[in-house]
């Protein structure tokens, strides 16, 4: 059986047209979806707003990765 693929999400949250779920889906391999919060990563600190958009927008990507039977696995890096 081969390894699970990867797909690390960072700025774009889509499915369509995404060339790297694409290229993970091609194979027999299972994909796992990541996406990674860091603070400190972020060119300027992100406000409320921002955070609750990212918020929706997470929550609709895992929905829509479900679908396809791919987990997203959301992580917090150090704050």
């Amino acid at each position: 059986m081969p390894h699970p693929a990867v797909v690390w999400f960072r700025e774009d949250l889509r499915l369509a047209d995404n060339p790297a779920l694409t290229a993970a889906s091609a194979g027999n391999a299972a994909v796992i979806a990541v996406y990674v919060f860091d603070v400190k990563a972020e060119p300027r600190a992100s406000g409320a707003a921002s955070r609750w958009w990212l918020h929706g927008a997470l929550e609709t990507l895992a929905a829509d990765l479900a679908a396809h039977d791919v987990p997203l696995l959301t992580i917090a890096g150090p704050q």
